[in-house]
C-alpha cells in the first residue's frame, strides 16, 4: 500500500530503520538511524514495532502527498514540518488523511528529524534490514536517498498509537553542539597541528554525509 509520494525530496532523506547487524567482517557497515531515540520513540507513537523502518531527514525536509489515511508522528529536530498549511506538532501523533500534504520550512533546531507511519515504511529488507546504504547501493529504494516520483510504501498497522511524548522527556536540539576532542595514540607525532586545529573556526563543508563531516 502505498502511503507517500515523494514532490520534492529534501536535502538528503533516506529510509532507515535500527540497522544491518552481523555483517562487519564482509565489509557491510551497521548503517541505520543517527538518533536512535527519536527514531524508537517515533514508532512508538504510532503503534509500531520500534524497530520498523522511518524516513530519516536531514536539515531540509520533503514535500509527500499523503495517498492513504494513517497516523504520521514527526520526532527528532524541528524542521519545521506542516501539514497542509497548519503546522505539524512534533512528538505526538497525528491522523492523516488522503489528499493531505506533508512539507518542512527552515529548520529551527537540530538536523535529522524522523517521520514514522503506522505500519512502517515496507521495503524489501535486505540481510535483515531495511536501512539504505548508499555507498553500497542496498536497502531503502534502490540503495539511494529518495527522489522525486518515489512511492514509498507502508505495512499492515501494529498496533494501537499513544498521543504524544511529556515534555520532560524530549531531548533538546541545539545548532550549536558542543564537540569533544579525544586525541588518538599517536598525538605525540603533531607539532603545531594540533594547536591549530584546537583554536581555529572550520565550517562544515558541502561534501558530508552520514559518514563524516569534511571541514574547511
Amino acid at each position: 500500500m502505498e502511503m507517500f509520494e515523494v514532490i520534492q525530496p529534501g536535502f538528503y532523506t533516506t529510509i532507515q530503520d535500527r540497522g544491518r547487524f552481523g555483517y562487519l567482517r564482509f565489509g557491510i557497515p551497521l548503517s541505520g538511524v543517527m538518533d536512535a531515540y527519536a527514531y524508537q520513540v517515533s514508532n512508538l507513537l504510532v503503534g509500531n514495532d520500534i524497530n520498523a523502518a522511518v524516513l530519516e531527514v536531514t536539515v531540509i525536509g520533503p514535500v509527500l502527498n499523503i495517498l492513504e489515511n494513517g497516523v504520521i508522528a514527526i520526532t527528532g529536530a524541528d524542521l519545521s514540518p506542516h501539514l497542509n498549511d497548519s503546522p505539524f506538532p512534533l512528538w505526538e501523533s497525528v491522523a492523516v488523511k488522503k489528499g493531505d500534504k506533508l512539507s518542512f520550512k527552515a529548520p529551527k533546531k537540530g538536523c535529522r528529524a524522523y517521520i514514522a507511519v503506522g505500519g512502517g515504511i515496507d521495503v524489501p529488507l535486505v540481510m535483515g534490514s531495511r536501512s539504505t546504504y548508499v555507498v553500497g547501493k542496498i536497502g531503502g529504494i534502490e540503495g539511494r536517498p529518495l527522489m522525486a516520483k518515489d512511492l514509498i510504501p507502508k505495512g499492515k498497522d501494529f498496533g494501537t498509537p499513544r498521543k504524544r511524548v511529556p515534555s520532560e522527556i524530549i531531548p533538546f536540539y541545539s545548532n550549536a553542539p558542543t564537540l569533544r576532542v579525544i586525541m588518538g595514540p599517536q598525538d605525540d607525532y603533531f607539532s603545531e597541528g594540533i594547536q591549530i586545529f584546537l583554536d581555529s573556526e572550520f565550517k562544515v563543508s558541502t561534501k558530508a554525509d552520514r559518514i563524516g563531516y569534511r571541514l574547511e
